[in-house]
């Protein structure tokens, strides 16, 4: 496609946005109906009460992100309406959190048909928490996450981005970043069905059976929700495609008119076509197109075939929640969740390793010869693989007991919780008449040797071993106990301090560490870290619409698993990475306008950095910007938004901005609702940003933008027909390069335009 064209495509698509958009304000300014105000579409006591506190106004009510009167620190609250509407059905978290201030990232295989990382003003995934119900869950290596697989958007009621730590009583590894808090859905009164219907394009199929219950009769008020979920899709990118299914059961009962157990389980399952380490390179680009990711060719590291994951997880929690008496309130919550990722892929589909370099030479026996493999067995054109193994499970309580006072209400609870992971990667021969065939061992890991000292214990070696990188098993322990105390010493002040105390101890065993250079453990080694961290909060009511605040913490996150791949754990130096934050903002909820902005400043020091040997702090780095979100509600039903921001990431060595922060963010549109009648049109642009850290020319990123539209129509009370277009003026620009240096560093790019229909009825 030429260039002219695609600008002259983009023209008549922006132009017809535009029309759109002058027909749905046409429309708005002949009608005078009001809109009715988004309520929650969740059953948690605490976000009901933010969300109903910060939609009292229309323009909160309509706006897709909106502060509360009462915040403590910056916020945008996402809920149910704009998620039904906006968010692509297909979606995931971070498909609902994008469209607010500071937040990043894009899907290259279409909303929801892969693993997509959020940046959080310049923190990067594993840098913030991710929570569920109040459960903060992630990897136990790092806590970093896997988007798309545990809730898909249909199972979020509500979303919030919390940019800061948070109280005391914020629980999770790694608050100083903020956090991404989602919300289930509500569990109703009254029973009903719903049934979604997806069709779009890239071949893509999802549908959506959502039964409430409502108060089943003679149960003493029990009620239950069930979501079921599945979908398939060929995807964006060539040859990854994606099943996935996905179930979630809630269920409620009260107990007299102050207690109610609370039981949620949900189940995910993905398989989809993709190398362990994908995207794709220049020369592939160059050769293939933008939306190139793997091949049909089985001479090919590429080869569909070769690559292919397959994972599991699961999330369930029991909360029982009431009141003691006396002004005392309990909240216990015991909680598991796991992850099963198995995985087998080509070694490299960059070109970076050349067919027939695995192995030994012709006549050399690999378990008696001490030579590194150089050449395949005889035939040049051998391709090598490798089967990855993750599997872990979390299991742990949460208590919050709280009092209140005349002037303030006291928090207080604790954490415990537990992991336990298995991780492995076997190297192996593909086999091109069966790519699941992973008998023939590569050994390409390590030379054998008939001793090897780790400390001062002689382990001899298991000539075997030279085809395995990794065999483990880590677990981790942790506690935190914290305290708020909510001072109320006016009607028009709040502060609150607080303190939580972490303590948490990782451990690593295992017949073969993680690198070939540190090979075997005797036994095995542990580490603790322990911290008490302040925190304290303003908010101040200039009116009761109007309020300004203030926020100090400190942040703590304890070094990722590879910090105890060292031969001596006696000689790590790695420390904690810590941060001490400083916010400021000021909220106002008009009748009409919704205002907030604020200011921040994150000083960083012990910041980690990971190359394929080892961890180390890589020194200081100071995070501070400016945010803020507006809307503006019109009283015919149509609303319009902006929000925007200016970060800062940089090194307190280099003053250079750190790799994966965009400097800015940007986002503004509509949002239509009278009657059956809605549309949204949403743009939202993502700032310059650098690849690596210290600037490197090579690696510079330029902004990128998405333009998102959907229109929705309510036939009667019962049925509705949705189209919702992403990416509606094509750009394909680079959104994430992976460094692994010229020519083999891998490029991610948008997705192309693509368009879903969704039909729906409710009984």
């Amino acid at each position: 496609m030429s260039s002219t064209y695609r600008r002259s495509g983009r023209t008549v698509l922006l132009a017809s946005s535009a029309v759109l958009l002058s027909l749905v304000a046409g429309a708005a300014l002949a009608q005078d109906t009001p809109p009715q105000a988004d309520q929650p579409d969740v059953s948690d006591k605490a976000i009901t009460t933010i969300i109903v506190k910060a939609e009292r106004s229309k323009a909160a009510a309509t706006a897709p992100t909106k502060a509360s009167v009462d915040a403590t620190q910056p916020q945008s609250i996402i809920s149910r309406p704009y998620i039904d509407l906006v968010v692509p059905e297909t979606g995931d978290f971070t498909n609902v959190a994008q469209i607010a201030p500071s937040v990043s990232g894009t899907q290259g295989n279409g909303a929801g048909y892969g693993d997509a990382k959020l940046v959080l003003r310049g923190f990067q995934d594993g840098e913030y928490n991710v929570t569920y119900d109040g459960i903060a869950y992630g990897d136990t290596n790092d806590p970093s996450h896997h988007s798309n697989t545990f809730f898909p958007a249909s199972t979020i009621g509500a979303l919030v981005v919390d940019r800061g730590p948070g109280m005391a009583g914020d629980l999770g590894q790694a608050n100083f970043g903020g956090a991404i808090h989602m919300y289930s859905n509500k569990v109703t009164d009254d029973a009903s069905f719903i049934q979604k219907l997806s069709y779009g394009s890239f071949n893509s199929y999802q549908a959506v059976s959502i039964f409430q219950t409502g108060e089943i009769a003679n149960t003493g008020g029990l009620k239950a929700l069930i979501n079921l979920q599945t979908r398939k899709t060929d995807g964006a990118l060539s040859h990854f495609g994606l099943k996935s299914d996905n179930w979630e059961f809630k269920i409620e009962k009260p107990f007299g008119d102050k207690w109610k157990l609370t039981v949620l389980a949900t189940h995910n399952q993905n398989f989809s076509y993709q190398p362990d380490n994908d995207g794709a390179t220049l020369a592939q680009v160059a050769q293939y197109g933008k939306d190139f990711y793997m091949s049909n060719d089985p001479s090919s590291p590429t080869y569909y075939k070769y690559n292919r994951i397959l994972k599991n997880t699961a999330f369930a929690y029991a909360k029982l929640e009431g009141d003691l008496g006396g002004g005392w309130t309990l909240d216990d919550t015991v909680y598991t969740y796991f992850y099963s990722n198995k995985t087998l892929s080509a070694l490299d589909v960059t070109g970076q390793t050349a067919p027939g370099t695995y192995g030994y030479a012709a006549g050399v026996n690999p378990l008696t010869s001490p030579a590194k493999p150089t050449l395949a067995n005889g035939n040049p054109t051998a391709l090598s693989g490798y089967d990855k193994f993750n599997y872990y499970d979390v299991n742990g309580n949460i208590l919050r007991v709280n009092k209140q006072f005349s002037f303030g209400t006291l928090k207080m609870g604790a954490l415990a919780e537990t992991s336990d992971t298995l991780r492995h990667r076997f190297d192996y021969q593909i086999n091109p008449n069966d790519p699941y065939d992973t008998s023939i061992k590569d050994y390409r890991e390590k030379n054998c040797v008939t001793a090897e000292t780790v400390g001062t214990t002689n382990v001899k070696c298991n000539p075997d071993d030279r085809s395995v990188q990794y065999d483990e098993r880590s677990w981790w322990t942790q506690y935190q106990l914290f305290a708020d105390f909510i001072w109320t010493p006016t009607d028009n002040l709040t502060i609150t301090p607080g303190l939580k105390n972490i303590q948490f101890t990782r451990n690593l065993a295992g017949k073969i560490k993680a690198k070939p250079t540190l090979s075997y453990i005797s036994t095995p080694q542990a580490e603790t870290f322990r911290k008490t961290l302040p925190f304290l909060t303003v908010n101040y009511k200039l009116q009761k619409n109007w309020s300004l605040y203030g926020q100090y913490a400190q942040g703590f996150l304890v070094p990722p698993l590879k910090d105890l791949y060292v031969n001596d754990i006696s000689q790590n130096t790695v420390e904690p990475e810590q941060t001490t934050n400083y916010q400021f903002g000021s909220v106002y909820n008009g009748s009409h306008v919704s205002l907030d902005a604020d200011i921040y400043q994150i000083d960083f020091k012990n910041k980690f950095a990971c190359n394929n040997v080892y961890c180390y702090n890589q020194g200081a780095v100071t995070y501070k910007g400016i945010e803020g979100q507006a809307a503006y509600a019109f009283d015919m039903g149509l609303t319009v938004f902006a929000n925007a921001s200016l970060n800062s990431a940089k090194s307190n060595d280099t003053h250079l901005t750190i790799g994966q922060a965009p400097k800015s963010t940007l986002g503004f549109g509509g949002i239509y609702r009278n009657g059956p009648v809605k549309a949204a049109l949403t743009f939202k642009q993502v700032g310059e940003q650098w690849a690596a850290d210290g600037q490197p020319a090579d690696y510079k990123i330029k902004a990128y933008d998405n333009v998102d539209l959907s229109l929705s129509y309510d036939f009667g009370q019962r049925y509705t027909a949705k189209i919702q277009v992403d990416n509606l003026l094509d750009s394909r620009n680079i959104t994430k390069i992976s460094v692994n240096g010229a020519p083999y560093d891998q490029y991610y790019f948008q997705a192309p335009t693509n368009a879903m229909l969704t039909l729906s009825a409710k009984f």
